[in-house]
């Protein structure tokens, strides 16, 4: 088992070894760079068949034919296939006398001495073995790139225990500047030994700062195989550690800092980034990462942490108007994902936003805030003028760029189509869908314009328009066209006089603009004198949604299941699951349930637009769960 796995291992590295050599010419500066494009091309026939032998894994035709090669010419890409054929073959003394040979062509080139020790080890002497490794450890030459010759070479052996010692050894040589931090580690890292590595590393760290981002990469690789956390709970601990002993070491906390943030520990690195900025006054760029990190993430309460503490620091720092606009965004968002504002709390909202634009005045990037207070104000207190007004105040800055023109126009013609002025809203979904053609935001003005025409019953109007949509950039709206389309259509198939189609699109109007009862009765309508299985789906589906809206979560949850359970092949499955499982994590606390749900989507619906949102939330739960 010994010669099989030790064998294993020199295959897998001199496989590497013979990637990079087979594209390296020689360096032969008066040879005609034609005739060896034409050598490389053509290689010697005997050679070609002696790999395909080795290929193949018929190591004795393949042995016999390097022995052949290997006597013309004796170059060290001619050696390692001979080698290797050996060892395949168990021949030791053959591969004993090569080493033998090859090491008096080549005396400083130390890897063919660990190649000797090698065959001994698998021929059963150990002893020699040891002493040749013993004799190698004595003899260090005091070159760094031959003491990365000698440690590869044990390595891709299976001595790296040995390597190591040979590190140790060599930064301790007089006049060595090298401490081999990283290469002890790496060492570590190939023998298992994942403690001494973490502490190798975060040495390195120590003695070389520049090499942060260089460490950084190096455990982002580690921390992605670890599959249980045991080596992420390692390194934190590490890290803590290191830390509490040298309390002023940057570096350290930037590590700190940056583990928190791959581990979406926000508690831990707000506090980690509050420290940093107390401590050596850089914490401003953290902070405003984290709440980045945090917001993308759903976690709206950290964000809204963060962006709050460079809030405060008002002109002390040069993100101030950013974090503004973020902590008011995080407190919107962290309303909506609740569930539970009522009519107050977004009187609150309001009320926030307003005090932002008086602040900060009214500019590119306030606009944020303004799009999102219209928002509040039109479609949660029910005040459509002033959101109106709100929206052209901002529309009437002369320094506004185009993209937020466009976005400002948008929210108008969402609140215009709300409040029943449906011309003066596709008008305005139509000078955007114009000004910015083949942009996401001209694409977003599209379908909504194709959503008008829905509405209204002009169904072919619409189609069209959905059509072009299908292929959008965006997942979303892409999503959100097919699925509007295929409904019109799977409607048109079961209701060809459109009357049901028509009953559909009048509740789907009614339900944007409030209306909640005159939809649900026209809702009813449909579930009562069905045409076919479609409606029956896509009622139930829309009257979930409405129960959702209007707070009855218990009737939500029931009819969202109906749907599930009933019609496993629904387009209004994965929609579904998502709703519900939000149903469950937000409103009934179980928070199981909502991970079960949250992984169907994931492993049943992988090509669903919930499932990336699904794959979050599922993490959100188990995060908060062991906070």
């Amino acid at each position: 088992m010994k010669e099989v796995s030790k064998y294993s291992t020199i295959i897998i590295v001199t496989a590497v070894l013979l990637f990079f050599s087979n594209g390296v010419a020689q360096n032969n500066p008066g040879s005609n760079p034609i005739i060896l494009k034409q050598q490389r091309n053509q290689p010697d026939p005997k050679e070609k068949l002696a790999i395909s032998f080795y290929r193949s894994k018929d190591f004795k035709k393949a042995a016999e034919l390097f022995q052949q090669l290997y006597s013309e010419k004796q170059s060290n890409y001619y050696y390692n296939y001979y080698f290797n054929s050996l060892i395949a073959l168990q021949n030791y003394k053959q591969a004993e006398r090569l080493i033998k040979q090859h090491r008096r062509l080549n005396p400083d080139n130390y890897r063919y001495l660990v190649d000797e020790a090698y065959v001994l080890d698998l021929t059963g002497n150990k002893k020699k073995s040891d002493k040749l490794l013993n004799k190698l450890l004595n003899n260090l030459p005091a070159q760094r790139n031959k003491i990365l010759q000698i440690t590869n070479s044990l390595q891709s052996k299976g001595y790296s225990e040995v390597a190591i010692e040979v590190f140790k050894k060599a930064r301790t040589t007089s006049g060595s500047n090298n401490t081999f931090s990283i290469e002890i580690a790496d060492a570590y890292l190939y023998n298992g030994d994942y403690s001494n590595m973490f502490d190798s590393y975060i040495s390195h760290l120590k003695h070389s700062p520049k090499d942060l981002q260089r460490v950084k990469s190096k455990l982002q690789y580690i921390m992605r195989m670890d599959v249980n956390s045991n080596l992420s709970d390692m390194l934190k601990s590490k890290l803590l550690e290191s830390s509490q002993k040298d309390p002023e070491n940057e570096q350290l906390a930037e590590m700190l800092m940056w583990y928190s943030l791959q581990t979406k520990d926000f508690n831990m690195a707000y506090r980690q980034a509050r420290a940093n900025d107390i401590r050596f006054g850089s914490g401003d760029e953290d902070m405003l990462e984290l709440a980045k990190i945090a917001y993308s993430n759903y976690d709206f309460q950290s964000s809204s942490k963060a962006y709050e503490y460079l809030v405060d620091k008002k002109n002390k720092t040069p993100y101030y108007v950013e974090s503004y606009v973020g902590y008011f965004l995080s407190n919107v968002k962290d309303y909506e994902e609740d569930h539970s504002a009522v009519y107050n709390d977004y009187l609150d909202l309001e009320k926030m936003g307003i005090e932002a634009v008086n602040l900060l005045g009214i500019n590119n990037t306030t606009s944020e805030i303004i799009i999102h207070l219209a928002g509040i104000t039109a479609f949660k207190l029910n005040k459509y003028e002033e959101a109106v007004e709100m929206v052209e105040l901002a529309l009437a800055n002369p320094a506004i760029d185009k993209k937020m023109e466009a976005e400002l126009k948008l929210k108008l013609a969402d609140i215009l189509l709300a409040s029943d002025k449906i011309w003066d809203a596709t008008l305005l979904y139509s000078q955007v869908e114009s000004d910015m053609k083949n942009e996401p935001l001209g694409h977003e003005a599209k379908l909504k314009n194709a959503k008008v025409f829905y509405y209204v019953g002009e169904f072919d109007w619409a189609a069209t328009k959905l059509d072009i949509l299908k292929s959008a950039t965006s997942k979303l709206i892409s999503n959100d066209a097919i699925e509007l389309s295929m409904f019109i259509n799977d409607m048109r198939e079961e209701d060809t006089i459109g009357f049901v189609l028509r009953k559909f699109a009048g509740a789907d109007l009614y339900t944007y603009q409030g209306k909640y009862d005159s939809a649900m009765r026209l809702l009813n309508k449909i579930e009562n004198d069905p045409v076919g299985i479609y409606s029956v789906e896509y009622a139930l589906f829309n009257k979930a949604l409405i129960y959702e809206k209007i707070n009855e979560y218990i009737k939500a949850d029931s009819v969202f299941n109906i749907l599930i359970q009933s019609y496993p092949t629904s387009i209004k499955v994965d929609n579904a699951l998502f709703h519900r499982a939000e149903l469950q994590r937000n409103h009934f606390n179980n928070k199981e349930l909502a991970k079960e749900l949250y992984m169907i989507l994931m492993t049943d619906y992988p090509e669903s637009i919930y499932a990336s949102k699904a794959r979050k939330k599922y993490r959100f739960i188990d995060k908060t769960v062991i906070n």
